[in-house]
């Protein structure tokens, strides 16, 4: 991925170019194609540019307009070239000034044509990966915007007179007089899941462009934000065979394969033996088998030697021989959660880490050893079109009685509910859920939650479990007064943003697909596949699938009884019916769970034990030790404590010593 970086000072002075390439610098690794400055009155702008496309047209360069009225800079991927070409057609004629006579235009001139055409509606028709800056010399505007998915970043600081902004955190923090202050609510929030939303910043004074958002700063540093791209809730698809859905389907993920493979030389896939990744290494192979694509696939896997349970490498070669991919072997046993400290080590931007840091790392220096240009992930993917999300009412109203019955009966067994509770739980209350709006189902839980935390005001332990929206969900280690300090709001953004979907269903699968904790994790890798110059790609993570599958009736999507339907029905003819078969959802949590309880015990005792967390207030440090030894000595089957695990790692890196 290319990065971005850059200071407008309004009153037109100048701009310390040291202190625009110190920003740069600390994300220099997002260059290796070139650094481009860019200085006017007023305007410092640095382009760290990535390009893995074979024509040059992902070129990471500032773009000028209108006699440098207008200066633009994207880190982008535009999927809707042509669209945007005939958009920027009839705005003022765009030059960069670097581009070669005969080269194709570079997706940043084409996303400026476009913006300049149509300023207001152009940026929720922009279709790809991207995050982009215009300054606006005339007007004295500041505009920025970030792509509907998330899939690039983008931060900002208002300061009096100026504004910075990057891909980076730490380019900020790299201005002069930065100030590093520790926000803790979004601490708060990444104890609660780690699930920090979009907008959350752990610095405070600098604020993320969220997804789908263009933020407009004018010259007295105010602040508008406005969403230019949200899914239509009242978009319904309807058609008469099930089997146009999968073909629909089909053809959306083929041309964002298609989008993705402008690849220059060859590009690598994280594969395991499920319907998300296998879903991207066959299309892969079958585009370039039909002759649409040039790009050399490799697979990289895990290879579980032990836990034989977890391991799916009999499935990913099922898939990748069909197209003579070849696969990468990744010892998994070699990448043992937090074995290795080098391999888990917290980035300075925020402590959201992978408890499988080290396979990622692993596979992209094998990756980035073999060339690869672009590395393709299936992260979304099961949430787009899996987790176990069921709608036995939709079947009832399309008349499927007989399938319904079959998947109530099912779901009963998976949970080990009695018939009676399982229809209570998959048919009255999305029945429910579905007539009655949110908002008023969720007043009254609060009022409810309200009444029995007063109740329980001299129990704080009993107080802690009644805490309503993300509050809720902490362990009982984090301390009250901490939570009561950092003052988490009483409902989660995403459940808020999701009730304006009627359908119960489908405004889960809403929460599935803008999941906080899906979407820092999409960034997190984004990060560490720019460290090893490598390009991040997740084809699931496309607009145009989401908006599709949330118009689609959602028990053609997934059932219980048949997981992924609508992507096991789509891959018919490309990926192997074998494989389509056997390809189903393995955990490699058996890897870490081993690790915490003896390879890595020592070493989370340490950093639980007189912890940066305890002296900060955060946790009951006694309370977190017993609950890891009742874990470790098999008292309880499972503990969730790596949110600790990665906060502490990061405090002790980047806060405790200062």
């Amino acid at each position: 991925m290319s990065g971005l970086c850059g200071i407008i000072k309004f009153d037109g002075s100048p701009v310390d170019r040291a202190e625009v390439e110190r920003m740069a610098a600390r994300a220099a690794h997002r260059g290796p194609h070139g650094i481009h400055y860019y200085y006017q009155a007023g305007v410092g702008l640095a382009c760290l540019s990535m390009d893995p496309t074979s024509d040059g047209t992902g070129a990471c360069r500032p773009v000028v307009a209108g006699g440098e009225r207008v200066v633009f800079v994207a880190d982008a991927r535009l999927d809707n070239r042509d669209e945007c070409q005939q958009w920027g057609s009839q705005a003022a004629v765009i030059s960069s000034g670097t581009s070669q006579d005969g080269a194709l235009p570079i997706d940043a001139e084409l996303m400026l044509g476009a913006l300049l055409a149509d300023g207001e509606r152009r940026p929720g028709r922009l279709v790809g990966d991207y995050a982009y800056a215009l300054w606006d010399a005339e007007r004295l505007e500041l505009r920025l915007s970030r792509d509907a998915m998330g899939m690039r970043s983008l931060y900002y600081r208002v300061e009096l007179g100026r504004v910075l902004f990057a891909t980076e955190v730490k380019q900020i923090l790299a201005a002069n007089n930065a100030p590093r202050r520790l926000n803790e609510q979004a601490v708060a929030w990444h104890l609660a899941g780690m699930q920090t939303p979009p907008g959350c910043v752990f610095y405070e004074g600098i604020e993320e462009v969220k997804p789908g958002e263009e933020v407009l700063i004018n010259m007295l540093g105010h602040v508008r934000q406005r969403t230019v791209w949200h899914p239509d809730p009242d978009k319904r698809i309807r058609y008469r065979d099930e089997r146009e859905y999968a073909e629909h389907f089909r053809e959306l993920i083929v041309d964002a394969m298609r989008c993705r493979l402008r690849a220059r030389g060859r590009v690598g896939v994280s594969l395991s033996g499920g319907m998300d990744s296998g879903t991207i290494a066959t299309v892969a192979g079958w585009l370039v088998e039909r002759g649409e694509s040039t790009s050399k696939v490799c697979a990289y896997s895990w290879a579980f030697n032990e836990f034989f349970g977890c391991d799916e490498r009999e499935n990913s070669y099922r898939m990748a021989d069909r197209y003579g991919i070849p696969i990468h072997e990744i010892p998994a046993e070699e990448t043992r959660p937090l074995v290795n400290d080098a391999a888990h080590e917290p980035d300075e931007d925020d402590p959201f880490m992978m408890m499988y840091q080290a396979f990622v790392s692993r596979g992209l220096s094998t990756a980035a050893a073999d060339r690869i240009t672009v590395m393709f992930y299936g992260d979304r993917g099961d949430m787009i079109c899996g987790n176990f999300l069921s709608d036995i009412p939709g079947m009832l109203s399309a008349g499927l009685i007989s399938q319904a019955y079959r998947e109530l009966l099912l779901l009963s067994r998976i949970h080990g509910q009695s018939r009676i509770s399982s229809v209570s739980r998959y048919i009255l209350r999305p029945t429910i859920a579905s007539v009655v709006p949110p908002r008023v189902i969720s007043k009254y839980r609060r009022k409810v939650l309200w009444l029995r935390l007063l109740a329980a005001r001299k129990d704080d332990i009993h107080a802690h479990q009644l805490r309503a929206g993300p509050g809720g969900r902490v362990g009982m280690h984090v301390r009250n007064s901490f939570l009561d300090r950092a003052k988490l709001p009483l409902q989660d953004p995403i459940y808020a943003a999701a009730a304006v979907w009627k359908q119960a269903a489908v405004r889960q699968r809403y929460i599935c697909i803008f999941a906080p904790f899906l979407t820092r994790g999409l960034i997190y890798n984004e990060r560490e596949c720019a460290k090893y110059g490598i390009e991040y790609s997740d084809p699931w993570s496309d607009r145009r699938i989401a908006e599709f599958i949330l118009a689609c009736p959602q028990h053609y999507v997934n059932r219980a009884t048949e997981p992924k339907r609508i992507a096991r029905r789509a891959m018919q003819g490309i990926m192997p019916d074998d494989a389509i078969r056997s390809a189903r959802k393995t955990s490699p949590s058996p890897l870490y769970e081993e690790a915490l309880r003896n390879q890595a015990y020592a070493k989370v005792m340490q950093l639980i034990t007189n912890s940066c967390c305890k002296e900060r207030g955060y946790i009951d440090e006694v309370m977190l030790q017993k609950k890891f030894s009742d874990f470790v000595h098999g008292k309880t089957p499972y503990f969730d404590i790596w949110s600790i695990i990665s906060l502490e790692k990061w405090l002790k890196k980047y806060w405790c010593q200062l």
